[in-house]
């Protein structure tokens, strides 16, 4: 394999190591690594407005990424805790090229180093740390085609080591990127055929060492699969909004040192992927960020498919209750009863908006003037929506047992219910002017079980009295894939089972009020789920067959509902309910359910 061309091309800035005082801006994001990530290490040195390894002013990848989730990806020299440094390979130094100011960069074990010996050799475990280094080990090897199979491989090795280092030391999710094909890039074209076969394979193969590596290691990795987004972008660059990917948009002129005076055409920063020889424009930048993003993305919004059979199941518990309490207070006993019920409403959970429709069929039988005992078929349909970025639907089948006890003034229902569920989801992802949908269709199931019991307080056709209900449900999402419906494989994730046990306890005031045939009532509730708080999602990418779990939030804990209605006798024999149940409107949980019920004798 020949050297690459135009070295000045793929400079890789460094910066001197941070000192321990740097820590004290600490933000939520630290990044480690090379030019790709580097924002501006050298960039005090330099004429205003260039110091970044791109078409300067504008920002890499790491700033858009730190910007999007309220954080600043400022150099570790200049008081950040962005680490990366232009020209840094793994563990060797000099930096690349062995040239001023390049040879000075600090390699990924000695970013590494100055992280944790600034913080006492404990890495902080409420931050992000990233990862993203090599690109400048191939660089160095590739004029040694000999030995280039082995030193990647023990590089990648090495690479995996020090990854493994900072989850050692305790840091909180760490995100590691593959390294691009260097054989698709502008310098490694330019080598012709073989040449260019020659850098793929080294990316190839040194991405494959670092994620076996860490896998042995049993280091958990948010694994992101940039080889082949960047292919994809380069496969079909207009859809994704670039004129150009093959050539540097800044000519001659070094990335580190480029500004729009040195583009080749105008707008060829947002425009054309490569700003020179390996490193990506300000426009390519944007869509490895909001590739980042979107693969973060997927556990928030896929871990909420656990949530909306939690709130059908609390709506159906409390409307069978309701049913089996009218039956005790006012069927013939040996009697059996059927009844029909259909209804609608709106709910937001953790900003999932959704409009159930619900349809219910049951049969009751009072046994004795104590006891009575029912079974009922409900199905729901549920579509949350993500606003733009997406939503899902749910289908949601129950077969539910339940029953009652009355002891004059006291009451006890009970309940058993089982619900196979059925989804599909629609994801989008936007990537610089694509829109790429992802979809992923996986069924479920639920178990619930509950008891609910009230003291009634009579006096002249007014009923009131505490009531008190506890309810427990098991709700299983099966494992699935999400897919992109063009067949783009960057962007596929895989969901382990999740799991999503709840225990709903309730307690409030509850009236009722007989006036001729009719009979308002109402009931105020404070409801506690004792497992409301977040939940591990497992998924895996494209570039790792290895799981990694990411922590969603559930909803709200503690919340107050309402439930008011009316019942009306319909001659001598049929009744029916009209009932709204709500929880009023809160940032995590909005729930409102209107059903109508009719019941006849049979």
């Amino acid at each position: 394999m020949t050297r690459p061309l135009v070295l000045a091309s793929l400079i890789c800035v460094g910066g001197m190591v941070p000192t321990p005082m740097a820590m004290a801006m600490a933000g939520d994001i630290l990044f480690f690594g090379d030019s790709l990530t580097d924002s501006g290490a050298f960039a005090p040195a330099l004429p205003p407005g260039t110091g970044r390894f791109t078409t300067n002013p504008g920002p890499v990848w790491s700033e858009v990424f730190a910007a999007g989730r309220g954080s600043v990806a400022r150099p570790a020299n200049q008081g950040g805790l962005n680490f990366a440094t232009g020209g840094a390979r793994v563990t060797s130094a000099p930096g690349f090229p062995d040239a001023p100011p390049t040879n000075q960069a600090p390699p990924l074990r000695v970013q590494i180093d100055a992280y944790l010996a600034a913080g006492g050799g404990v890495a902080r475990p409420d931050a992000m740390h990233v990862v993203w280094a090599g690109a400048n080990d191939i660089f160095h090897i590739a004029a040694t085609p000999a030995a280039a199979a082995t030193y990647i491989q023990q590089t990648a090795n090495e690479a995996a080591g020090e990854i493994g280092r900072l989850a050692a030391a305790g840091a909180g999710r760490i995100l590691v990127l593959n390294l691009p094909d260097i054989g698709a890039t502008p310098a490694g074209l330019v080598q012709g055929p073989e040449g260019a076969a020659g850098l793929t394979a080294l990316s190839s193969g040194y991405n494959q060492v670092l994620f076996r590596g860490l896998a042995a290691n049993g280091t958990e990795v948010v694994a992101l699969d940039v080889f082949r987004l960047l292919s994809e972008v380069q496969a079909d660059p207009v859809r994704f909004g670039f004129d150009n990917a093959t050539q540097p948009a800044c000519g001659a002129t070094p990335s580190l040192v480029c500004t729009e005076a040195n583009l080749v055409a105008a707008g060829a920063d947002q425009r054309w992927v490569f700003a020179d020889g390996v490193h990506p424009t300000t426009g390519a930048h944007r869509v490895i960020a909001e590739y980042v993003e979107a693969v973060l993305a997927g556990p928030a919004f896929i871990g909420q498919l656990s949530e909306q059979p939690v709130r059908n199941q609390i709506a159906l518990s409390r409307q069978l209750w309701r049913s089996a309490d009218q039956n005790l207070r006012a069927a013939p006993v040996g009697r059996l009863t059927g009844w029909v019920s259909a209804g609608g409403g709106q709910t937001d959970v953790n900003r999932s908006d959704g409009s159930p429709r619900t349809l219910s069929v049951g049969l009751e039988r009072r046994q004795s003037d104590e006891v009575m005992a029912g079974a009922a078929l409900s199905f729901n349909h549920t579509d949350p929506d993500w606003g733009r970025a997406g939503g899902y639907e749910l289908e949601d089948y129950s077969l539910s047992l339940y029953g009652a006890y009355r002891r004059e003034a006291w009451s006890v229902m009970g309940l058993l219910s089982f619900a196979t569920l059925d989804f599909k989801s629609h994801r989008h992802v936007p990537l610089g002017t694509a829109t790429r949908t992802l979809r992923g269709r996986t069924d479920g199931s639920r178990f619930a079980l509950g008891a609910q019991t009230h003291y009634s307080f009579e006096h002249q056709g007014l009923a009131h009295g505490p009531v008190v209900s506890l309810l427990h449900q098991r709700v299983n999402v099966t494992e699935f894939d999400e897919r992109a419906t063009d067949g783009s494989l960057s962007t596929n994730l895989s969901y382990e089972l999740q799991e999503r046990h709840t225990t709903l306890l309730s307690g409030g005031w509850q009236g009722r009020y007989q006036i001729g045939a009719w009979q308002p009532y109402a009931a105020a509730l404070v409801n506690h789920d004792f497992d409301a708080g977040s939940r591990t999602i497992r998924q895996r990418g494209s570039a790792s067959l290895a799981s990694f779990g990411w922590s969603t939030d559930g909803p709200i804990e503690t919340y107050a509902s309402l439930n008011l209605g009316v019942l009306g006798r319909l001659g001598d024999r049929a009744w029916i309910d009209l009932n709204v149940d709500t929880v009023p409107g809160r940032d995590a949980l909005e729930d409102t359910r209107v059903t109508a019920t009719l019941g006849v004798p049979l």
